[in-house]
């Protein structure tokens, strides 16, 4: 399953979203109601017409792999460090998703569910102001002060440094 930004109302009126599409998104499927099911069978036979709806055309059944807060950074600092830059959509969406994933002390952890770590709050920041977030916008001034608070990016583990020092912020020897 591939995502594809629709910037205007033609592209959106040519590419309707599928129930696929919407269940994802959290929005309404309008699906044929299931009979109530009086056995295990009926049971699972009104799982599999359900699950039936959330198929994809070439036949899999997509799923959500955001929980680890490593994985944006890497792509991200690897993206940078490479030279080749993201679309501005991709650049929105990958905000987007680090704004709605801040913990509340402004850091964030290994996982979605994690309490804020110095690895995950280092990384996400470098990603976020390498995406183009400014330094005083509120998420990241926040984020700032969670880093300081567990004493800065130097208490991150190996792979955290490894990528501060792809990036040139940290020194390879360590």
């Amino acid at each position: 399953h591939t995502w594809h930004y629709l910037s205007t109302d033609e592209q959106c009126a040519a590419w309707p979203q599928t129930d696929c599409d919407k269940y994802w998104l959290g929005l309404p499927l309008d699906l044929p109601p299931l009979p109530k099911p009086t056995n295990a069978l009926e049971a699972a036979r009104n799982g599999y017409r359900y699950f039936q709806h959330l198929q994809t055309e070439d036949g899999h059944w997509p799923g959500e792999y955001g929980g680890p807060m490593f994985l944006i950074p890497g792509l991200v600092i690897g993206s940078y460090v490479t030279g080749m830059p993201f679309k501005l959509e991709e650049r929105l969406e990958m905000i987007r998703y680090l704004f709605n994933h801040t913990n509340e002390d402004g850091g964030w952890g290994i996982h979605v569910e994690g309490p804020s770590t110095v690895f995950g709050t280092a990384l996400n920041y470098c990603a976020m102001r390498i995406l183009g977030v400014k330094p005083d916008h509120p998420v990241a001034v926040k984020a700032r002060a969670c880093l300081h608070k567990f004493g800065g990016a130097l208490g991150a583990p190996s792979w955290g440094k490894f990528w501060l020092s792809i990036l040139n912020v940290y020194e390879w020897e360590g």
